[in-house]
């Protein structure tokens, strides 16, 4: 669906406001020259203009944004698994306007969804597979128990499922109620698989009945919506020219009728800051009672709300903000 964008130029994005700040990872120059090596290795960037384009959003710094106090070793899973997981969604769920890239769609889906069941890939692996089984198996190296391992596995597999859910609603609906887009954004955004893991790379991990404590299972809805709703926001100026891209402000543009661009964007903004403040209030209410392990993944989600934003503001071009950073930085440079 085309949207009209009159006056959409004239949009002021509002700053998001958080109670925490934005840590970054102190080895994410070394964790980023070992990304470029990773994705050569597995031909990730098909191309020189790939490359380049890829080069300047800066995924290592997404990593050590959102996994500050992690060891080595998980930071540069995490950058490596940052890299993959936006290449593949960019690849396979975006801008699918027609019934033959929905086939593709589907097919690279499956394959993935076979990787992570089988654990081994395809006879002849399609573009990224065996990236993904290397990211499966590394990960599951790192888990100190197969039920760690699993939650992100589980989180994965919704996510691909979701997306073909997402498909569906691009190509079949004229439109989605922000009820409708609220609940599938929890999966599509991709953000429960890292959250399912994010107590790996803090204090440790918590328990099975602590991870789905529902005060735990609200407090990760109150961080996904916080670091969807936001991306949709920051991405705006960049996705809403893509006809087959929904976001929280276009669905709230369409929900009100006479509704202007900048109303929609400060209606998403308000609704970010309300689910900033119910986290805030909830999680100061579970640590008064929680270990050390609750407390670092508690800590582990703020990190990710402060860090997505700091990321899109300050460190990528994904968004058209930053100039390009080299793929190779020069010896001594400063992220």
């Amino acid at each position: 669906m085309r949207h009209d964008l009159t006056g959409f130029d004239q949009v002021v994005l509002p700053e998001f406001e958080l109670p925490w700040t934005a840590g970054l990872h102190p080895d994410v120059q070394a964790t980023h020259l070992a990304l470029v090596d990773w994705s050569e290795s597995h031909g990730l960037l098909r191309d020189a203009a790939e490359r380049e384009r890829y080069a300047g959003y800066r995924f290592a710094w997404l990593a050590g944004r959102c996994f500050p106090r992690a060891d080595r070793v998980f930071a540069q899973w995490a950058a490596d698994f940052m890299l993959w997981f936006f290449l593949f969604d960019d690849v396979t769920a975006d801008r699918v306007e027609s019934n033959e890239r929905a086939t593709d769609m589907v097919r690279r889906l499956t394959a993935m969804l076979d990787t992570v069941d089988l654990d081994a890939t395809g006879d002849r692996p399609l573009h990224g597979e065996t990236a993904w089984l290397d990211l499966c198996h590394r990960l599951r190296e790192l888990a100190p128990a197969d039920e760690n391992y699993q939650r992100w596995a589980n989180a994965m597999r919704m996510w691909f499922l979701s997306l073909a859910l997402q498909v569906f609603d691009q190509l079949c609906t004229k439109g989605v109620d922000p009820r409708s887009y609220t609940a599938y954004r929890q999966y599509s955004a991709g953000l429960k698989p890292p959250f399912a893991v994010v107590d790996l790379a803090n204090a440790g991990p918590i328990t099975s009945e602590e991870f789905h404590a529902p005060e735990a299972r609200l407090l990760e809805r109150y961080a996904c919506n916080v670091v969807a709703w936001s991306n949709d926001v920051l991405s705006s100026p960049v996705e809403v020219h893509e006809p087959s891209t929904r976001s929280l402000v276009t669905v709230l543009k369409d929900a009100g009728p006479g509704r202007s661009w900048q109303d929609a964007v400060d209606l998403a903004v308000a609704r970010t800051h309300a689910e900033i403040a119910r986290f805030a209030d909830l999680a100061a209410v579970v640590r008064r009672t929680a270990g050390p392990q609750m407390s670092g993944w508690i800590d582990g989600c703020q990190d990710w709300m402060a860090g997505t934003i700091a990321w899109s503001l300050r460190d990528s071009a994904r968004y058209g903000r930053t100039a390009a950073a080299p793929l190779s930085p020069a010896p001594g440079t400063v992220g």
